[in-house]
């Protein structure tokens, strides 16, 4: 029943409506397709290489020829929730022995700000992690514990084939559980340490693909440390709601956590206390942009709260007070889901009521695409930002809104007649009246824009209404929030 409630979301839109998936998709199409797709040859390449972030683009690579492309990607996005779950189920029985009230708690985190944005081979990571930890630890405890190390290291490799960051997570797990138990032991000094390393040694088989990686991505950035980001960041655990029901959601975890460490009748286990301080100090020291991809410590806070929640259990309650605890763990659980659900419908709406562009945008056609945002900060994730990877999946369009990223992905863009408007993020423009956000002004861009290059304009998030070309094209589609051009000759 669990499960069903945290897939709910997922189960009530046509497609997950996470900010960068609609991306990942279009690259999807290129990496599976590009054979049979004459019309994308000029313009990408997809070569493969051994990184730590290929969760899901293998899933696709093995799922699409079966099931098609798109519902192989909603297929991967509902396991990869279903996975973070029952990781968090799991877990909490390893630990307490039940499902305890805290793990119900933590459950709608698997929604979190990181999910939202569409980090889906972190999140698949980071679910498999949570899972893999918690075989390890019933290995641990087995009569045949000597596989706990083999199971590990065969783990450790295809989480962080997933994403190097899940591999990290499933680290620091593991280390905080052996660090626990070995102290327990009375291990002190060089001793412990040697014990935690040899509890843990196994996952270090994956540096040697991640040295390879990470060679041919030398020169990535890694920095943008701000104290002032990481206070947004706590505040914008979930993104999916209105704020203050986020905040106040946020701020009940908050003094979950902290009524754990401060009543007598509940428990922490010291594993997992071990790992959400650890967790915390990462957090704290992690830049946001690391080789080259931004939101790295943001992605960290969600679980954080998770691992801080799992470690709590209150078996000394009564069975009034264990029931109203549990009563209140459900009942928060059920307002973050039907927030969750709610946001994703609205989302859902706006995006299917731009797909019909698509309808004449001629297959092959060079398509410039610009997702409007709003003026100042939104608190909602806009959805619309990378929606011309669909004209890639469906139409097999050039769009300008692909990533190149160093040792993060595979995908080349080869276009240098319609530069600079050829690769994320040009897509993302603004309304004349945010000109000192800090992003291009939708005006600007299009008078700049090279139109031998293209064949269309394709702009969504504005009332087409406020749309002015300043050179000549025909109009061929208007709906309530989009409008496309053909560019006349």
């Amino acid at each position: 029943m669990l499960l069903f409630v945290c897939a709910l979301p997922l189960l009530l839109v046509e497609f997950p409506p996470l900010v960068d998936l609609f991306g990942h998709l279009g690259r999807y199409a290129i990496q599976t397709e590009l054979a049979e797709r004459p019309e994308l040859q000029p313009y990408f390449s997809y070569r493969w290489q051994l990184v730590g972030n290929l969760g899901a683009d293998l899933l696709v690579e093995w799922l699409a020829p079966v099931l098609g492309l798109e519902p192989a990607v909603r297929s991967i996005v509902l396991a990869t929730q279903l996975l973070a779950a029952s990781g968090i189920l799991a877990i909490s029985t390893a630990l307490h022995g039940r499902i305890t009230p805290f793990a119900v708690c933590a459950l709608p985190l698997i929604y979190a700000f990181p999910f939202q944005y569409g980090f889906l081979n972190f999140s698949l990571s980071m679910a498999l992690a949570m899972l893999a930890f918690a075989a390890w630890l019933h290995l641990r405890q087995s009569q045949v514990a000597w596989r706990a190390p083999l199971f590990l290291a065969i783990a450790g490799l295809i989480v962080w084939l997933c994403h190097a960051f899940g591999w990290a997570f499933l680290g620091l797990l593991c280390g905080s559980a052996s660090l626990h138990a070995r102290w327990t032991e009375g291990r002190r000094g060089a001793d412990l340490v040697l014990r935690v390393l040899g509890d843990c040694s196994v996952l270090l088989l994956a540096i040697v693909p991640m040295l390879v990686w990470r060679t041919a991505s030398a020169g990535a950035d890694t920095n943008e440390w701000s104290i002032l980001l990481k206070i947004v960041w706590l505040t914008s655990v979930f993104r999916a709601g209105p704020p203050l029901l986020d905040w106040l959601s946020a701020g009940f975890l908050a003094a979950v956590v902290v009524a754990g460490l401060l009543l007598r009748p509940i428990r922490a286990n010291g594993a997992m206390a071990i790992a959400a301080l650890l967790c915390l100090v990462a957090f704290l020291a992690l830049p946001a942009r690391v080789f080259g991809s931004f939101y790295a410590d943001m992605r960290l806070v969600p679980y954080m709260l998770m691992v801080a929640l799992l470690a709590l259990s209150a078996p000394k309650l009564s069975r009034a007070a264990q029931r109203i605890v549990l009563i209140a763990a459900v009942v928060f659980l059920g307002v973050r889901i039907g927030a969750t659900s709610v946001d994703f419908v609205e989302k859902d709406r706006l995006v299917q009521a731009n797909l019909p562009a698509l309808d004449v945008i001629p297959r092959g056609a060079r398509v410039v695409n610009f997702a409007v945002e709003q003026c100042g900060f939104q608190w909602r994730l806009n959805p619309l930002r990378h929606l011309g990877g669909f004209a890639i999946a469906r139409r097999s369009a050039f769009t300008n809104d692909q990533w190149e990223v160093a040792g993060a992905n595979a995908l080349t863009v080869h276009y240098p007649k319609g530069e600079p408007f050829v690769r994320d993020p040009s897509q993302s423009v603004v309304p004349v009246e945010c000109a000192d956000s800090g992003l291009p002004v939708l005006a600007d861009s299009l008078s700049s824009l090279p139109r031998e290059a293209f064949t269309h304009i394709w702009i969504h998030g504005i009332r087409p209404d406020a749309v002015a070309l300043p050179f000549p094209a025909s109009e061929i589609w208007r709906g309530e929030s989009g409008i496309v051009f053909e560019i006349t000759r």
